[in-house]
């Protein structure tokens, strides 16, 4: 066993260093402005400052892995150094708000630089046992990092805990933030950094198959894997005797069955090159699954294509479309090699999804194409064009039918939240870039429902303010009072001189020792009527969310709850604001 020190710790510190040089600089950077956004109060670091950083992590991870390839340290830093110029031309161009649309990209392009580092390795030589070694121990020492860095956090945290309940000592919540970034965004990094498998013993030819991996694969894996391929292909039966579509949620079930089965197939690769008994049940899945798979990948297709019918295309089901023809690709591919080169399922994957997440070609311009142009097919359905513009049917002079004006208005709004109304302005005479897609459907004269609010379910809300210029003027006010909570049943504020709760959408201040409240502030009706201008389930933003009063200004930062409109009730579930009293 090797002797842990202080000494031994600088060491290997140094070879990250040595090893990983950029991805080091990336990682110091990011953590350099989480302090800041931490410690500084309102300060204001754009969105493509943050892709910059954590995009550059993995980036020059799997730079750095393919450039050990290379003997001339020269060819090393050129690699690095023209992938740090490609990402800086790719932050350079995202806007310095991000939408919707930003955020699934840049995690798109995370994803695949993450999987990369796993392939890059070994494009040169086609080695599957060392593709394999160094894939297996890479996972293992991420779970490992991941238990140390929560460890780590949960103690020092408890350790400064302490200090408040033993020596009465006041710590800002700010110190557990910047805890959390020395634990996940420092330590967790590095020490996962220092563990990977060294360039000299990349290609070894040896494996080490662990028990644990074959209990999970063989006796777990596999018999979840029967199960749910029965299910299907009894639901498939069922389609074709009753000879009707299929659910559109089989999409879902077909693709975890899918992907469960290429993740059983990698966990058990090794077990086809030994002798033993069992193997040949781990044989019989290499050879036979992508045959099972095909007939469900054929219902999975049935299925997209009747939820695009019924619905129309949204950047989720254009990517579980390429998710289905991928399958039917690498299962054909599968079944041809006989499962014997199992990196290019990753590399496929990975491939497949870089080329859907970026250019014109991607998920996110065809879907914006294919919307715009249904919205002016809906707007001249509607009749509410007239010389290639919208008409103002703000006063319902123009009557919609009720079909279109559904399709219409959610097409409206999903263009809206998701891409912004740049396409839309095309349709309009008047600027609406500070309109939501609510409105705009206000001034077409339609109404957008959820299926909940039709049917009178819940509806989640989360509106979160983002109004980073409000300016208050606190000469007015004696105190300002700091309210959250996530439990309906406690006060949201409570010490020596105040008490404030919140129950039934009100907010009642109670001075101390006094039960009866000198304010109360009721929320319902403003709160109201900002849900209605959000869809279901969406996290939402809106400038400002203030309660005004001679006695005192409630300024909300964040407000979440169930909106249940057959009731027309709100049952809020968290909950921040500054509460200013006079």
């Amino acid at each position: 066993m090797k002797k842990i020190s202080f000494k031994s710790w600088i060491e290997k510190i140094r070879q990250v260093a040595l090893r990983f040089p950029f991805v080091l600089f990336f990682l110091l950077g990011l953590a350099f402005m989480l302090f800041l956004q931490i410690n500084k109060h309102g300060i204001d670091i754009k969105p493509n400052k943050w892709t910059f950083f954590a995009l550059g992590i993995g980036l020059s991870l799997a730079v750095t892995l393919f450039s050990e390839e290379f003997k001339n340290i020269l060819v090393k830093i050129g690699l690095n150094l023209l992938s740090v110029l490609l990402l800086l031309t790719y932050c350079y161009f995202l806007p310095d708000k991000f939408l919707p649309v930003h955020f699934y990209q840049v995690i798109s392009v995370g994803i695949v630089l993450i999987l990369s580092a796993f392939v890059v390795p070994f494009f040169k030589k086609n080695n599957d046992i060392s593709f394999w070694e160094f894939s297996k121990s890479s996972v293992i020492q991420l779970i490992v990092t991941s238990v140390f860095a929560n460890v780590l956090m949960a103690g020092l945290s408890l350790a400064i805990l302490s200090l408040n309940f033993l020596f009465k000592i006041d710590v800002q919540h700010e110190v557990y933030q910047n805890l959390a970034v020395v634990c996940f965004a420092l330590f967790a990094p590095v020490y996962f950094l220092s563990n990977i498998t060294p360039e000299s013993e990349m290609h070894a030819q040896e494996y080490v198959f662990i028990k644990f991996l074959k209990i999970l694969g063989l006796y777990i894996l596999l018999p979840i894997l029967a199960l749910y391929s029965l299910i299907l292909y009894v639901y498939l039966a069922q389609i074709i005797v009753k000879w009707e579509l299929p659910n559109g949620w089989v999409s879902t079930l077909v693709s975890v069955l899918g992907l469960g089965g290429f993740l059983a197939m990698l966990i058990l690769y090794p077990l086809r090159l030994k002798e033993e008994k069992e193997n040949k049940i781990v044989t019989l899945l290499s050879m036979y699954f992508p045959i099972v798979l095909l007939p469900l990948l054929i219902l999975m297709s049935v299925g997209i294509f009747r939820r695009l019918g019924d619905y129309g295309l949204t950047i989720n089901r254009l990517y579980v479309m390429i998710l289905n023809v991928w399958l039917y690709g690498i299962c054909i591919y599968l079944f041809l090699s006989k499962a014997n080169h199992l990196k290019w399922i990753i590399i496929s994957f990975t491939a497949v999804l870089f080329l859907s997440s970026v250019g014109p070609w991607s998920v996110y311009r065809v879907t914006k194409r294919a919307l715009v142009k249904e919205i002016g097919q809906l707007l001249n359905e509607a009749k509410l064009m007239k010389d290639g513009k919208a008409v103002d049917n703000s006063t319902k002079t123009i009557k919609v039918d009720g079909k279109i004006s559904d399709k219409l208005s959610e097409k409206i709004q999903y263009l809206s939240e998701n891409f912004g109304n740049k396409g839309l302005q095309q349709f309009f005479k008047d600027s609406i870039q500070d309109l939501n897609g609510w409105k705009i459907n206000e001034k077409l004269g339609i109404e957008y429902e959820s299926v909940f609010t039709k049917h009178g379910e819940s509806k989640w809300f989360n509106l979160n303010v983002v109004n980073n210029n409000r300016q208050v003027d606190l000469s007015l006010y004696k105190t300002m009072l700091y309210l959250k909570t996530n439990k309906k049943s406690e006060p949201v504020f409570e010490n020596k001189e105040f008490r404030v709760t919140l129950s039934d959408n009100l907010i009642q201040v109670f001075r101390a020792k006094n039960s009866k409240a000198y304010i109360s502030i009721d929320l319902k009706s403003k709160l109201r009527d900002q849900i209605k201008l959000t869809r279901n389930n969406d996290f939402s933003t809106c400038k400002e969310l203030i309660f005004n009063s001679s006695d005192y200004k409630l300024i909300v930062n964040n407000v979440s709850g169930n909106y249940f409109s057959k009731k027309d009730s709100i049952v809020i579930e968290n909950f921040e604001a500054n509460l200013l009293l006079k």
